[in-house]
């Protein structure tokens, strides 16, 4: 039923009217009084897309799917894989290639994510080298 009547802008009396005196709200208007559900439609996940996150390695995004989630122990002076990704506390994410391992090593982005000091990786690098086989 609203959007059969006009909708009235501005103050009474036509007073407050746009450079050409529409009484109508545009379309665009509307968009901009609606929520966000109304100008952004849900739609289900297709097959390459769900969560993403960012390597801290090569800094390229992919796949949660694909990443490996490493954290640090209950001591916090290791870096530890989570391949289930179930363990508690803050996380970060990994491409599975002793390559990226390296540049966060280098780069030191490891211990700037998960919020410590100096970490030891070598359980991450174990891991990677299994995961690579022989």
């Amino acid at each position: 039923m609203a959007d059969r009547h006009p909708v009235r802008r501005g103050r009474p009396g036509g007073a407050g009217r746009g450079a050409l005196g529409s009484r109508f709200v545009t379309d665009r208007a509307r968009l901009g009084e609606a929520g966000p559900r109304d100008r952004h439609p849900v739609r289900a996940p297709g097959p390459d897309e769900g969560p993403v996150r960012t390597c801290v390695g090569c800094r390229q995004r992919g796949l949660r799917s694909v990443l490996l989630r490493v954290v640090r122990d209950e001591d916090g002076v290791r870096a530890v894989p989570d391949p289930g990704r179930r363990r508690p506390g803050r996380g970060a994410w990994l491409h599975a290639d002793l390559a990226c391992l390296d540049l966060a090593e280098r780069r030191r982005a490891l211990p700037r994510a998960l919020h410590a000091g100096p970490l030891d990786t070598g359980a991450v690098r174990e891991h990677l080298e299994a995961l690579a086989g022989p």
